[in-house]
């Protein structure tokens, strides 16, 4: 429970730091943030983000996220994985934040970075349900690997309609069957 007016004086403040996020005074959403205005921060992140100052915006949104916000640490997570700054987003992953976890596997599957990918299952951070469900079948295929039944099964499903595609003449499934390793399911495993 909140005391009577809280939630009103929390909307407020929401408002005046967006409408000064709106208006481009920058200046004084830095001094509400300074002084602990937790809406002028996040409206100041995200007003340096839309202008391409990523790296102020991290600096600006990272006491939030490191003291619990949600939203906050998404954000972190999303502009630390677009600026690369992935020591950051790594340290982040390990230490449980689920944002950092996602978005670094985003960051490693856009870049086939699959070693990088079995680790973060194998460490039980990333479920291997993320994985499966990824439509990049060599991550799928490190799904199965790794014992997801489902992934396996998705594979298998996949393989067959290459191949029946394949018989039936279209040459990129041919391709996509001939750079396929060993033609089987899973590197290895089961």
């Amino acid at each position: 429970m909140h005391p009577p007016g809280q939630d009103t004086e929390d909307a407020v403040r929401w408002w005046q730091a967006y409408q000064l996020a709106d208006s481009d005074q920058v200046d004084e959403l830095r001094e509400r943030a300074a002084a602990g205005d937790e809406h002028a921060r996040q409206q100041l992140a995200s007003w340096l983000a839309d202008r391409g100052r990523t790296d102020e915006a991290i600096s600006v949104i990272r006491p939030l996220a490191d003291s619990g916000d949600d939203v906050a640490d998404l954000w972190l997570a999303r502009w630390l994985a677009d600026g690369e700054h992935l020591d950051e987003l790594r340290q982040r992953a390990s230490a449980g934040s689920y944002h950092a976890v996602h978005e670094l596997a985003r960051w490693l599957a856009y870049r086939d970075r699959l070693e990088e990918l079995r680790e973060l299952a194998v460490q039980r951070l990333l479920p291997l349900g993320w994985l499966a469900a990824q439509s990049n079948m060599n991550i799928v295929r490190l799904a199965a690997d790794l014992g997801d039944d489902q992934a396996r099964e998705h594979l298998e499903r996949w393989l067959g309609r290459m191949r029946e595609r394949s018989r039936d003449g279209d040459e990129r499934a041919r391709r996509v069957l001939a750079e396929w390793p060993d033609g089987e399911v899973l590197v290895s495993g089961k």
